[in-house]
């Protein structure tokens, strides 16, 4: 996948589609072949080099949000950082509080945000280490119509504006039409590589 391109992963449940992903994000090991991020064998790395790559490189969004419930908005999204012993960009903080509509909430707690300020959140702790690829599982699974456009919008503002190559899985066919490419799962395997929109 060529940097910045936003790919959406169908197929039916159980089809291989969260294992692809997890592999993509060395969350799994595969029993057979090799992943390449930037040119890199990832799986070739001693686990401590990948554990330090994968939290530099990869950002990750999920179903199910992930949130630290004591830890407000902006302390969820800049914990990445800390977790890597770095300090917070702040103006790129800034940047994306305001991209993701979140400034008026920096101070709040996860419990105090509807379902779609909570993805918000999400998305800004994935993109807050300028990852180079984003894998979101099923990012819209637990909102409603309205909130998973702008969470799908906010995705490919990102792909764009920071040039990041994301691949999200969706059961929606709707939203996977919103990617710039759709590839499909059947039975462990990939059976459509899609094509790249102009």
């Amino acid at each position: 996948m060529p940097k910045g391109e936003f790919v959406a992963i169908v197929g039916e449940s159980g089809s291989g589609k969260s294992t692809l992903l997890n592999m993509i994000g060395a969350l799994d090991v595969p029993s057979f072949g090799k992943v390449y991020i930037d040119s890199k064998d990832i799986f070739a790395m001693k686990e401590r080099n990948l554990t330090v790559f994968r939290r530099r490189n990869i950002g990750f969004i999920f179903q199910s949000f992930n949130l630290i419930p004591e830890l407000t908005v902006e302390q969820n999204i800049i914990f990445p950082v800390l977790l890597d012993y770095q300090k917070p960009d702040r103006k790129y903080l800034e940047e994306l509080l305001a991209v993701l509509n979140l400034t008026e909430r920096r101070r709040h707690l996860p419990s105090q945000l509807s379902g779609g300020q909570q993805q918000r959140v999400a998305i800004g702790r994935a993109l807050i280490t300028r990852p180079a690829l984003i894998l979101a599982d099923e990012p819209t699974g637990n909102l409603d119509t309205q909130n998973s456009r702008e969470v799908i919008a906010l995705l490919k503002k990102a792909s764009r504006k920071y040039e990041q190559t994301i691949i999200m899985i969706t059961h929606s066919r709707g939203i996977a039409q919103t990617a710039d490419r759709i590839l499909q799962v059947s039975d462990g395997e990939l059976t459509d590589f899609g094509r790249c929109r102009e």
